[in-house]
């Protein structure tokens, strides 16, 4: 971990044990969820907190925008959060470090593995959509430059501007190892939050970005993802980790959150984001009119 992760880390930590302190206060019967710090983490996230809180007696607490994934693991480790969304390859490249070179299922099976005997977490089944990382440029410069897999753009990279998030810049399913894979020297790169990589493209401040492919500003801000043709990127299957000590007390927790396993497909998960990014509707409200869409509430 980097000096500025463990910063965000020790800054965070008192927030996330006063989680702790809250459940104590209230004894049993609280579910702690957690999220990263992007549109579709909130989304999933309050997705889970209703659904639990429409079919059990537990009390939920939200404890959302924590941070990146290393905050979010290790505040799982912890006990400080019970629950939060993650995606397969995520942990096999972030956590795990082991080679994404897999297919869904095998991904899926290594990291359920290794989370419980490692970690004591279990890996419930996935939403159902794969939000891979996409390198994505403006779809009017693709067309001219003829740009249409990230092998395309090697040529003229160091040219070029980057607004990268700050875990894409550093992990190995990252820009360091594209960069391995396609020979891609970009000229600039910028770190950049992952709600503002979309505005800076569109601005025309940054030529390329690391965008979500489930993203609902890929189509409404006219941008165009560069086919992976060298099969770089694992895949990105969403499902939510709970660890195994709440499974166990409350076994009501994993049964309702099966009722979400598969639900979710790419279209879904990319509309369900834009009507928070774009529409500007509450995630509350976007959470529960999909829940009611699926009579699950």
């Amino acid at each position: 971990m980097t000096c500025k992760k463990i910063l965000v880390v020790l800054l965070l930590w008192p927030l996330l044990l006063a989680g702790c302190g809250d459940r104590d206060k209230n004894g049993d019967g609280m579910v702690i969820i957690g999220s990263k710090n992007f549109t579709e983490q909130f989304i999933l996230a309050e997705i889970m907190a209703q659904l639990i809180e429409a079919h059990t007696e537990l009390t939920v607490r939200r404890t959302f925008n924590l941070g990146g994934t290393m905050i979010c693991h290790q505040a799982l480790l912890e006990g400080a959060i019970d629950l939060y969304p993650e995606y397969t390859g995520t942990a096999l490249s972030a956590i795990l470090n082991e080679d994404p070179g897999l297919d869904a299922d095998e991904a899926l099976e290594l990291v359920r593995t290794r989370y419980r005997r490692e970690f004591g977490v279990d890996w419930l089944d996935p939403f159902g959509f794969n939000n891979t990382y996409a390198l994505t440029v403006r779809a009017a410069e693709a067309a001219e430059h003829g740009w249409q897999s990230i092998g395309d753009l090697a040529a003229a990279a160091g040219d070029l501007q980057a607004g990268f998030t700050a875990e894409f810049i550093e992990r190995s399913d990252g820009y360091p190892g594209l960069r391995q894979a396609y020979g891609l020297n970009i000229g600039g790169i910028r770190d950049m939050d992952p709600g503002l990589m979309y505005q800076a493209i569109a601005a025309g401040n940054v030529d390329v970005i690391s965008a979500f492919s489930t993203d609902g500003r890929i189509p409404a801000y006219q941008l165009q993802p560069l086919i992976d043709d060298r099969g770089f990127f694992p895949p990105y299957y969403a499902a939510p980790l709970l660890r195994n000590e709440v499974a166990r007390r409350y076994p009501e927790v994993p049964q309702t959150l099966a009722l979400l396993a598969g639900a979710i497909n790419n279209a879904t998960m990319q509309r369900l984001n834009h009507q928070v990014d774009e529409e500007k509707k509450a995630i509350q409200k976007v959470a529960t009119a999909f829940l009611n869409e699926l009579d699950l509430i």
